[in-house]
């Protein structure tokens, strides 16, 4: 994953309230292991260290020996939690992975990690929109998203857009064949589902030729 693997900070984000769940989405099930610890091995998989979960404060701790951040400001959805990850970011770089996203493995990451350079990250783009919550932010990206939510837009795709105008993002376009990596589990229905494998040399390629 050239310079990003040896200046990479990896971040579950955790921090929500699960309302379609009817549980703390974290805690699910995922071959044996809950999806925070899941998402985690991801993270270092794909080079990430250090490592942290991000919740809400008041939200329990899910393991003693766990690194945890909390938001910094309430109720502003997942962009206050990626913005406590930026804040906090020891690294170059911040892979975030939302804690609901269990088809994303280490290789999206790697692919991701081909099109960053200092002080620029990567985000797949799909058909519907950025795909903010398995991405790689610069930690440049701190202040505008600090703006952001001090002016009360609590829009991720409004931040990555903005980021991506400033060519602190690069967009990468996301093939078909790779939309099912990008799935979250919001109800107790999607969390029995799993998409169909996806070869990720077959996205890799595709991408770089978009």
């Amino acid at each position: 994953m050239n310079a990003v693997a040896w200046s990479l900070t990896g971040a579950v984000l955790a921090g929500g309230e699960s309302r379609r769940m009817g549980r703390d989405k974290a805690g699910l099930d995922w071959e044996g292991a809950p999806l925070w610890r899941r998402q985690l091995n991801v993270l270092r998989g794909a080079g990430a260290d250090p490592v942290f979960v991000v919740r809400r404060n008041g939200q329990p701790r899910l393991g003693e020996r766990v690194r945890q951040r909390h938001d910094t400001i309430a109720n502003a959805g997942p962009l206050a939690g990626l913005h406590a990850a930026l804040v906090a970011l020891p690294t170059r770089w911040l892979a975030v992975l939302a804690v609901d996203m269990p088809q994303i493995d280490a290789d999206w990451f790697c692919w991701l990690g081909q099109f960053c350079r200092p002080g620029i990250g990567a985000v797949a783009r799909a058909p519907s929109g950025f795909e903010p919550l398995a991405a790689i932010f610069p930690r440049e990206a701190a202040v505008l998203a600090a703006a952001h939510l001090r002016r009360g837009d609590r829009s991720l795709q409004h931040l990555v857009a903005a980021l991506v105008q400033m060519r602190r993002l690069i967009a990468v376009t996301l093939p078909a064949s790779g939309s099912g990596r990008v799935l979250n589990w919001n109800t107790p229905t999607d969390a029995g589902m799993t998409a169909p494998p996806i070869q990720v040399s077959a996205v890799r390629s595709r991408a770089l030729t978009a």
